[in-house]
């Protein structure tokens, strides 16, 4: 257990400092053979966040056996006077429409790498019960009713507001009345008046929607991506720029109504973000050299420290490229950026432990090797406990999780290595070769600042470069900058001022004692009373418990993009006027024999029953919300067109209980294997294809040969997605509703799919991952720590930090409003490992003091004196620099700015004023068994 007082360098820190040009050679070679590693290897891609199970596994079957013909891009269209049942706003629609029609006409909407021609698909209106080219919207309804009405007789572009309210009444009195009001917001309403010389009702409406749909296969092919999911695939990006120029055309001058693309471009959308936000990632990184200038009060430990962390960002990319990490959001982003915490830590304390022994020290390499003996063990213990945290989530099994826990465990290496070790030991190299002159003139230090300041800017635009845009510009810049700060005023100083011998006066002063003091004062005070301190940090953490443990996992893409985004807006809109009725899809999976006749009823009597379920949309006409073109639809269709018969030329079709549906197995094969060949026909008096052969097969795999199973969607609307609570009992409840389908022939398998259930299920096992892993941290940090302090007690006090630190963490989350998502939950993990260091930093610098001085109180001081100071400049660089992050305008950046500068601050508090009174008492009990 007993640490020995240090009188010379140890073993290790005396090869460091005998070996400085061979371990910077080494360190060099590295560096230059990561670079192409970091620039050449491939992209693997991006780490996928997704868990498996049944709803991804549904998911990936359907995309195996359907096709998808159509993109779709819904838009939104609100008035700017309150009704969009006016002349102005249905005329100026139709035109931009249009406008639309010619530009895909000329090619002109197709997306950068994808040759100019005509994109708009050929589609149905199920409700008009009419075929469209491309866009189909209520102007058209009304137009339609305003040229075939014998009272009316005229258009959209000559109409008065008499004849267009005239002609809506028209349209919701029809047959297909509930069809049509579903296009009109939920908040339209009607009043008896009299028009055109009849009592009608006057319908007003503040806004509509519609859809607009584009042949998938000429954009790229592929899924249609939802909402929530970030992709860089070509084909998507493609898509997503064809629907901006669409939004572009349809919004035309906007005199009279805006328009919004619903969630239609959030590649496109974060990029931009992104793009905005790296301006704020790299104010982080200056702020925090810039604090770190302050804390060490060394032109030469600036310029290194930023140059180091520029190296690291190489080393990380290098190593990552090498074992084949995948990215995203968080490797590629978070990861780099929350190792400058890290890092920073792991270059203050190293550096402060040196400049406090040149005082006792006849060189600075000689104070190197005492500096290096007494703070290297915390070091290497910090990155070994380090590791472990992030370790911690590689069982998980998500991709993304485990490439995220390898990937920050090859950061906090690497940060050991180059701010930890050789950061320190170029430092005390070229003080060693060039010591500062003892009367420093102001001109001299003004100089000094200047070049802090220009080596800070520079290293902080080469990290964002690295890590956000080139990072062939970013290496370019952190060689510009280690060449212009360090290579040229080193050549500089040492020809101006030869080598003296060392003297402590020449060394610019330490950090004002009255920052040293203050520290061990509160460090001091906090421990006077250790049972009292330790009494009120366990109030406040049950406290905090109860509020952390009723923390949601929640996942709204406002936690991502800019709640003034158009992306942003346009969900906000769609909850506004469609969302109570319609909501997002949630796809039904049906598997088995589509030909079976009791399969059909059981579906059919399913869909029916979903009139019963509250957390189904439900339509203007009162009914579920079911999306239109599924098999019940499909077949329903078939059996009502009497044509139908004399086009397969069987005959006519048999349905005695007159439920729509054909009460013989053959004849019900002979229809769906028709549909997949040649679509589904309009209904009598009708020419043209209500379903496509493509169309029907997005909905319906039929096979004929009976070697396959068949498979069939569902999709119905369930409104209020973006509440995880909601998600859960929809699905909860809709497996209810489909129990009935236990036992029926020709059904073999069902469950459910589609986004909300599959973002659902991926919010929950990551969040679940990262929260799993936080016991299983702290138990492999104790042991590990027990090994290496030889000491349960102390390893026991140094972990619990870590729980307090996440629960007050979670707490002020809970406080503040933030809910638990893949992003939020990443800062808990790396809680783990800030918590850690500073607990390990200050536990091995008191036994280290208590063995020289015996004393606990007299140990107390002078860790809270050295280690205590350099945990508040590390700490102080990270808080300045993060909270700068949260004024980012991206959510998921500013979040995780303002979190992780709280979440640093809760490390410095539990290690400065808990940790102490643990200290205390564990030492005095050791006392007193000695």
């Amino acid at each position: 257990m007993a640490l020995k007082e240090i009188t010379k360098p140890n073993v290790t820190a005396s090869w460091i400092v005998n070996h400085p040009i061979l371990l910077l050679v080494v360190f060099a070679a590295i560096t230059l053979a990561l670079i192409p590693s970091a620039i050449l290897s491939p992209d693997h891609g991006d780490a996928s966040t997704e868990p498996g199970g049944e709803a991804f596994d549904l998911r990936d079957d359907l995309a195996k056996w359907l096709i998808v013909p159509v993109f779709p891009e819904a838009f939104l269209l609100e008035a700017k006077n309150g009704d969009v049942l006016t002349q102005e706003v249905l005329w100026e629609l139709k035109q931009a429409q249009i406008a639309l029609l010619e530009a895909d006409i000329s090619g002109d909407l197709a997306p950068d790498g994808i040759p100019p021609q005509p994109l708009l698909a050929n589609s149905f209106s199920p409700s008009t019960n009419t075929p469209f080219k491309g866009i189909f919207t209520f102007a058209d309804a009304v137009e339609s009713t305003l040229k075939i009405h014998p009272l009316l007789g005229t258009d959209l572009e000559n109409a008065t507001n008499d004849q267009i309210k005239f002609a809506v009444n028209s349209l919701l009195i029809g047959s297909r009345s509930a069809e049509i009001a579903d296009l009109l917001s939920v908040e339209a309403s009607y009043e008896r008046k009299k028009v055109l010389g009849q009592e009608i009702d006057v319908w007003k409406s503040p806004a509509m929607w519609f859809v607009v749909t584009a042949d998938n296969n000429a954009l790229g092919g592929g899924q249609v991506q939802s909402v929530g999911g970030l992709s860089a695939d070509s084909a998507t990006i493609a898509k997503e720029k064809f629907a901006r120029k669409t939004q572009e055309i349809l919004r035309g001058k906007s005199e009279n109504y805006w328009l919004w693309g619903i969630a239609i471009d959030q590649n496109l959308e974060a990029e931009e973000e992104g793009t905005i936000a790296g301006f704020y990632i790299m104010l982080t990184v200056i702020a925090a050299l810039g604090v770190i200038s302050l804390a060490v009060r060394s032109y030469w430990a600036t310029a290194l420290t930023a140059i180091g962390i520029g190296i690291l960002i190489i080393w990380l990319k290098g190593i990552t490229a090498l074992v084949g990490l995948k990215g995203g959001l968080i490797i590629d982003f978070i990861v780099p950026i929350a190792m400058i915490s890290l890092g920073v830590d792991f270059a203050v304390h190293s550096i402060r432990r040196y400049r406090e022994e040149k005082h006792n020290a006849k060189s600075p390499m000689s104070a190197l090797a005492l500096g290096f003996t007494g703070v290297l063990g915390a070091l290497f213990l910090a990155m070994v406990s380090d590791g472990i945290a992030f370790l911690s989530n590689v069982p998980s099994g998500i991709e993304a999780v485990v490439h995220f826990g390898i990937s920050a465990g090859v950061a906090v290496a690497s940060a050991f290595v180059v701010l930890g070790l050789v950061v320190p030991l170029a430092l005390a190299m070229i003080e060693t070769q060039c010591p500062p002159p003892i009367n420093t003139k102001k001109s001299s230090s003004a100089i000094a600042y200047t070049a802090g300041a220009g080596v800070t800017f520079l290293c902080g635009l080469s990290v964002i470069l690295m890590v956000a845009l080139s990072l062939h510009w970013g290496i370019s810049v952190l060689i510009l900058a280690a060449i212009l700060f360090v290579v040229l005023p080193f050549s500089y100083q040492l020809k101006k001022f030869p080598r003296t011998s060392f003297s402590d006066n020449a060394q610019l002063k330490e950090i004002p004692s009255k920052t040293s003091n203050l520290v061990t004062s509160i460090v001091t005070l906090s421990a006077h009373r250790p049972i009292v301190t330790l009494a009120l940090a366990f109030l406040v953490t049950t406290t905090c418990l109860f509020m952390a443990i009723r923390l949601e996992s929640s996942l709204d893409v406002k936690d991502f993009f800019d709640e003034k985004a158009d992306f942003v807006v346009s969900l906000d809109k769609a909850d506004e006027h469609i969302g109570p009725r319609t909501g997002e899809g949630g796809t039904i999976y049906l598997k088995g024999d589509m030909s079976n006749p009791e399969a059909l009823r059981a579906i059919n009597l399913f869909m029916q029953s979903l009139t019963e379920n509250p957390y189904i949309g439900t339509e203007a006409d009162g009914e579920p919300s079911i999306y239109p073109r599924n098999v019940i639809d499909i077949v329903k269709r078939i059996t009502k067109n009497s044509s139908s018969s004399e086009l397969v030329n069987r005959p006519r079709i048999k349905d005695d209980d007159l439920d729509g549906l054909p009460d013989s197995q053959s004849q019900l094969a002979t229809m769906l294997k028709d549909a997949m060949r040649d679509g589904v026909p309009m209904a009598d008096g009708y020419d043209g294809m209500a379903y496509t052969p493509e169309e029907v097969h997005s909905v319906l795999y039929f096979d004929e040969s009976g070697l396959n199973e068949d498979r069939a969607t569902v999709i119905v609307g369930i409104p209020g997605t973006r509440e995880q609570t909601v998600v859960i009992a929809a699905e909860k409840s809709l497996m209810h509703d489909l129990a009935m389908l236990e036992n029926v022939p020709g059904i073999t398998k069902f469950g459910l799919t589609g986004s909300p259930f599959t973002r659902t299920a991926e919010l929950a096992a990551s969040t679940d991952a990262l929260r799993t892993s936080l016991p299983i941290a702290a138990i492999a940090a104790l042991f590990a720590l027990t090994i290496a302090m030889r000491s349960f007690s102390f390893a026991f006090i140094t972990v619990i930090p870590i729980g307090l630190v996440v629960t007050w963490l979670y707490a002020f989350m809970f406080i503040a409003g933030f809910s638990l998502n893949f992003v939020t939950a990443t800062i808990g993990a790396l809680s783990i490992g800030v918590g850690i260091d500073y607990s390990i930093h200050m536990t091995e610098r008191f036994r280290e003091e208590f063995k020289r001085h015996k004393r606990p109180d007299l140990a107390l001081e002078k860790s809270a004196k050295g280690t205590g100071t350099a945990l508040l400049g590390s700490a102080g660089s990270s808080i300045v620099g993060f909270t700068i992050m949260g004024f980012a305008p991206m959510p998921v950046f500013s979040t995780y700015g303002i979190l992780t500068a709280i979440m640093i601050f809760f490390a410095l508090a539990a290690s400065l004023l808990v940790l102490p009174s643990l200290l205390v008492i564990v030492s005095r009990r050791q006392t007193k068994s000695l």
